[in-house]
């Protein structure tokens, strides 16, 4: 984004792909972030001209040794980009921001946060004054979590207050 947005996501970090094609979101998280946006009342059009996306890792930190899957950002990577996350927060002042995957939780809410005290609800957070702030699971097909019923309910009503949000700051 231009820092112009009134909406905000911050995942976790880009992958190869999003490096490779300098769009966020560009592979199969992406697609289905996009399905749960849709669901929200907002195309990938909106979601890619009108919102400011962002991570909590601001360069691909590499597959996790012997695997095949992107590694997260260690903790050290973390604290090095925090102060350029939190710049981003000041500097665009987002009314929604959305907040994707457990590393996006954890660093506005702290270590203990648990995806099953945040979905599904409107909270604040002191970085981003103002602002609406959902959360989400991580769209990758690595999380389990929506594998769980009750877990799917929670999502259903975090769709919901971002579809109303979205309503509301994307007029």
């Amino acid at each position: 984004g231009d820092g112009s947005e009134e909406a905000m996501l911050i995942g976790q970090a880009p992958g190869w792909r999003e490096i490779a094609t300098g769009l966020p979101f560009a592979w199969d998280a992406g697609k289905r972030l996009c399905g749960w946006l849709s669901v929200a009342g907002i195309g990938v059009d909106d979601f890619r001209e009108r919102w400011y996306v962002t991570s909590v890792g601001k360069c691909y930190p590499g597959r996790a040794p012997g695997s095949s899957v992107d590694r997260p950002p260690s903790r050290t990577e973390v604290l090095r980009w925090a102060p350029h996350l939190l710049e981003e927060l000041r500097l665009v002042r987002p009314r929604l921001l959305l907040l994707v995957g457990g590393l996006a939780h954890r660093f506005a809410f702290g270590e203990a946060a648990r995806l099953d005290d945040l979905v599904g609800r409107e909270l604040a957070w002191g970085a981003a004054p103002g602002a609406s702030v959902l959360c989400l699971p991580h769209p990758s097909g690595a999380s389990t979590w929506l594998n769980d019923p009750d877990r799917v309910e929670l999502w259903r009503a975090g769709i919901g207050l971002l579809r109303a949000r979205w309503a509301e700051v994307g007029r």
